[in-house]
């Protein structure tokens, strides 16, 4: 005789074998629900700002994150010399270490996306001929598994975006690849627009920051100074008998030294400094945490290098020398920006009315 149904659904009966590969495919669902919510989330993140070198540090920090990996790197097209260089690192120091570094297209795994146009998974870089050890012989680092990926713009491969080594040790896989493709769509799009911004707000002679760009910062470093009651100056500078350089040489000379000029002042600023041109041969820096002792010696620093650099320009060796302001919020206290600016120019115009090629603090002149 049957057994008549309940209605009930019958328990499904599972092997450990079965039970095991739920779980095992339960965790996996749940890890790609994860990556991709990170997916989602980078987008935002990354284009939180359009300061070129916070956008490329969100990148990086992000891929490292969603890599599972120990390191991560941006390689950037350097338009002079048509060559890869890395424009940031997950590491500071080997920021430092790896700067002068180059790669050519087609060498190192990075250069050879960059000629292929297409990703590529190394599972052991050890044994593959297209890998390159100059990043690692000056870090003294280990590459094993790699996945690079092409950073497009337009058509156009403006860069290489590379994770290494997984934390867990074992190789990426196809999953890790076609999530890193999906971060260098976010992240060519963001830097393509962190480098229109960059373009709007640098001179195109100087690459200096341009006038309008120095008061909107100048304004947000007061706010935030007074805010944390931490330290600010501010440099002027000024070309010294610039007038009668063009006068004598032309208009091509006072270009050349303006460029040189901007390019020292650029390689001995910290990072956080905000060298602009301020109006024709003037110029003008924003130095965040610095006070009118540290802030002098910087412009006196910049006056001695400049002093002694030469431009060669038609078969002329041309020398310059340059005159500086200095003011400090906290030694000087002026009650605005323009007060502010004032008070360097004061000092500046100090130190050309007085034999000029020197540095005039504004408490100086009081």
């Amino acid at each position: 005789m049957k057994q008549k149904s309940n209605g009930l659904p019958k328990k499904t009966k599972y092997s450990k074998l079965d039970k095991f590969q739920l779980i095992k495919k339960t965790k996996r669902k749940s890890y790609i629900i994860k990556k991709l919510k990170a997916l989602i989330e980078v987008n935002s993140l990354i284009n939180s700002s359009l300061n070129k070198d916070i956008v490329l540090k969100n990148i990086l920090d992000h891929t490292k994150a969603i890599m599972n990996c120990t390191k991560s790197s941006i390689l950037l097209v350097e338009p002079e010399s048509n060559e890869l260089k890395f424009a940031v690192l997950t590491n500071e120091e080997e920021q430092k270490q790896l700067k002068d570094i180059r790669l050519k297209m087609g060498e190192g795994i990075a250069g050879t996306v960059w000629r292929q146009g297409t990703p590529l998974l190394i599972r052991d870089a050890t044994k593959d001929r297209r890998f390159s050890a100059k990043a690692d012989k000056k870090t003294e680092y280990r590459t094993t598994s790699i996945v690079a990926v092409p950073l497009v713009v337009n058509g156009k491969i403006i860069g290489v975006m590379e994770a290494i080594n997984k934390l867990n040790l074992s190789p990426f896989n196809r999953f890790d690849m076609e999530i890193m493709q999906n971060l260098a769509l976010q992240a060519a799009v963001a830097i393509e627009n962190a480098k229109l911004y960059e373009l709007a707000i640098t001179d195109g002679l100087t690459r200096l920051f341009i006038h309008r760009y120095f008061q909107k910062r100048l304004e947000e470093e007061m706010n935030r100074s007074f805010r944390y009651g931490s330290d600010l100056s501010i440099v002027m500078a000024d070309i010294d008998f610039f007038k009668r350089l063009n006068d004598n040489y032309g208009h091509l000379a006072g270009d050349e030294i303006l460029i040189r000029t901007a390019e020292l002042i650029k390689k001995n600023c910290r990072s956080s400094d905000i060298a602009c041109r301020y109006g024709g041969e003037e110029l003008s820096i924003i130095l965040p945490e610095a006070d009118l002792k540290g802030a002098v010696f910087f412009a006196d620093k910049l006056r001695s290098i400049i002093e002694k650099m030469v431009v060669n320009f038609l078969e002329r060796e041309l020398r310059i020398t340059i005159s500086l302001g200095v003011a400090s919020l906290k030694e000087d206290q002026p009650k605005s920006k323009a007060d502010f600016i004032s008070m360097a120019d004061q000092a500046l115009y100090h130190s050309k009315n007085s034999g000029r090629n020197k540095v005039t603090a504004f408490n100086a002149i009081k």
